[in-house]
């Protein structure tokens, strides 16, 4: 008997994952369409374990799903038509996707280390385009805004919880859609206090604006198709530093103080930022210059998705399947991260050092062995052991040279020039917007 127990601990163990992160509570009051039998938990959780894995299709890799749950609680009834599945999934995705955000989400009990960066509650914020098939359906709903001969596509923007590397929140829309837009819709969610950094093309007026208005923080970088203004307020001390945003399609409203923080890059041109944070007593330069870096983790996220787990294109044939396709390999991947950075927390690990690779092959050989009632490490184990090699790079890191390779110029700086006095005057009747450190 204790030998049979010792062969489905993993089983039990992996059971109460689910019962952690998903439990009963999380869906009470979420309503199920008459002759559905979809149960909203059991249907999340097929969701999440269809993409964690390997099939060709969405229909093998729903059936292989499908026979892990049913494994795994055996006593439920799981149905077995992929039909019903997909309708089930679309029309609960809009009730279930705030839950599962807000509880997928880092949170202030983790770790106090990695909940703040620098002192700062850092979001980054970037956008991708997925690939879909280039059916007749998908070519209309979804359109295409890449390359020519491209296949219709998604956007998906979101924004990453820097401390531990997770998703924070996250939209997604056809091909033509627009990061900014967006971000737009997720700003009222941020957190107090917040400071959010982002590339050369999400800064905008309205952004900055929004954002002082909130009382949120940004160090966002400009590029070559920005223009700032020095010496708006004439009475006030000069410091080469501080600029003023003042699009000329926005000069009915007040213009915004910012500083400009400029480092060298390895490509040849200056990297130009520019923040809300005035006094560098507060926000030095060098730390606004490791923030901003720090975004890089919401590449290697994207490259994750669309790499290692193979998720760059959906195998959907319609704008609707092809989005709930795509939130629900976001999900599934979600879960799995935050479950592995959970257990890296509690050995004081960093989150940031989650490798996808690993979090792949631990789950794959998890699932397999869980079936065959066969021995193998503890799931806690497997989910600690889910991070990159220790290794410290001795020199630079150079790539070859791929056919493919993207070759894509950097932003050039950002055009600065002096206030014209009646640039000045005008700024004096309308006031000059500065955020304040509370």
């Amino acid at each position: 008997m204790a030998r049979k127990q010792g062969r489905n601990l993993a089983r039990e163990q992996l059971k109460a994952e689910f019962e952690k992160w998903l439990p009963p509570h999380l869906f009470r009051g979420i309503k199920q369409h008459g002759n559905s039998r979809w149960k909203p938990r059991l249907l999340v959780i097929v969701d999440v374990i269809m993409f964690w894995v390997s099939g060709d299709t969405l229909d093998e890799r729903f059936r292989s799903a499908r026979h892990l749950v049913r494994f795994l609680w055996p006593k439920e009834n799981i149905p077995g038509s992929y039909s019903g599945f997909v309708n089930a999934s679309i029309r609960l995705w809009p009730e279930l996707r705030d839950r599962l955000v807000e509880r997928l989400r880092a949170c202030e009990g983790d770790d106090a280390a990695v909940w703040r960066v620098k002192g700062w509650l850092v979001l980054a914020v970037d956008g991708s385009r997925f690939e879909c098939p280039r059916s007749d359906r998908n070519e209309q709903g979804l359109g295409c805004a890449g390359r020519e001969k491209t296949t219709p596509q998604l956007f998906h923007t979101l924004l990453q919880h820097v401390g531990t590397g997770l998703p924070w929140d996250f939209r997604v829309g056809p091909g033509t859609d627009s990061e900014r837009h967006h971000l737009q819709e997720m700003l009222e969610e941020l957190p107090v206090r917040t400071m959010l950094t982002a590339d050369a093309g999400f800064i905008s007026y309205d952004l900055c604006h929004t954002l002082m208005d909130s009382g949120h923080t940004f160090v966002l970088r400009v590029g070559g198709n920005k223009t700032f203004l020095t010496g708006l307020e004439a009475d006030a001390p000069q410091d080469d530093r501080i600029v003023y945003f003042w699009p000329q399609a926005k000069r009915s409203r007040p213009p915004l103080k910012l500083r400009q923080i400029r480092f060298p890059s390895t490509g040849g041109l200056p990297v130009v930022l520019v923040t809300n944070v005035l006094d560098d007593a507060i926000l030095s330069d060098e730390t606004a210059k490791q923030l901003y870096e720090s975004r890089w983790g919401i590449e290697v996220f994207f490259r994750h998705l669309k790499q290692t787990f193979d998720f760059g294109r959906m195998l959907s044939r319609t704008p609707e399947t092809a989005m709930n396709e795509h939130c629900w390999k976001l999900i599934s991947f979600w879960f799995l991260q935050r479950m592995a950075v959970a257990h890296q927390l509690t050995e004081r690990m960093n989150p940031r050092r989650f490798s996808a690779a690993t979090a792949r092959r631990e789950i794959r050989e998890l699932l397999q062995l869980m079936q065959q009632n066969r021995r193998g490490p503890s799931v806690k184990r497997r989910f600690i052991r889910m991070k990159g090699d220790d290794y410290e790079r001795s020199g630079p890191k150079t790539t070859g040279k791929y056919p493919r390779k993207k070759t894509e110029r950097p932003p050039s700086p950002p055009t600065i020039q002096p206030a014209k006095p009646c640039q000045i005057r005008r700024a004096r009747s309308l006031g000059i917007k500065t955020h304040l450190i509370s």
